[in-house]
This record gives structure tokens, C-alpha cells and sequence, in this order.
């Protein structure tokens, strides 16, 4: 049986709120900010990549934004990237624009509950 894997896990952000301290209180929710603005067009270029065959560059891209994903806990967006990843280092791109669609979806699922847990509003 396949492990369900949560959209969001806290426990990330808690390691992150480590950084945080009096002189920047809100350094965890800059930072989610800053991935949430970029997640969407990064998501864009990783299509025009596959698109027009960018393997390399869509490798690293996928790989970049599981590591940003994982590190905002959002755990269903990194585990696509990572397959993504895998996928685009493989000879074959079968089932990519699959998983480019299971990223925009995990990411769409897990935004409102990482911007509820650092106190954001759209």
C-alpha cells in the first residue's frame, strides 16, 4: 500500500521559525511570501522546458523547488518535483506533463494552509 503523503507538514515550518527572533519576527512568513510569489511562474517555466525539450535545465528547475517545497513543508509539491526531476534525468518524458499538473494541484491544495500557518492573506 502507498504512504499517503500530507500536503502540508508543520514540522517544517518549525524547524524554520528557529531563524526568527526579536530584530525579525516575521522572517518565516517573508520567506514563505517569497516562495509562494515564485512557485507559480516557476511552474510555468518548468512546461515551456518541457515544451520544447530543456531536460537539464527542467531537472534542475524540478529539483529547486522540491528543495524550496520541502523546506516550507510542502510535502506533496516536493515528492511531483522530485519525481519530475527523476523523470526529465531518464531518457523518456512519459507521464511529465502528468506530473507537472499533480504539482499545480498539490501546490494550489497546500498554499492556503501554509499561508494560514505563517499569517498570511491573498
Amino acid at each position: 500500500m502507498e504512504q499517503q503523503v500530507l500536503a502540508m507538514d508543520v514540522r517544517q515550518l518549525e524547524k524554520l521559525s528557529v531563524l526568527q527572533d526579536e530584530d525579525d519576527p516575521n522572517l518565516v512568513a517573508d520567506m514563505a511570501r517569497g516562495y509562494l510569489e515564485r512557485t507559480p511562474p516557476r511552474i510555468v517555466r518548468m512546461r515551456e522546458m518541457l515544451a520544447t525539450g530543456s531536460t537539464a535545465q527542467l531537472a534542475n528547475e524540478a529539483h529547486g523547488l522540491a528543495t524550496s517545497s520541502g523546506m516550507f513543508g510542502m510535502m506533496r509539491v516536493r515528492m511531483h518535483c522530485k519525481a519530475l526531476e527523476n523523470l526529465a534525468r531518464s531518457p523518456s518524458l512519459e507521464g511529465a506533463q502528468e506530473l507537472l499538473f499533480a504539482i499545480e494541484q498539490a501546490f494550489l491544495e497546500a498554499r492556503p494552509l501554509l499561508m494560514a500557518q505563517v499569517g498570511l492573506r491573498d
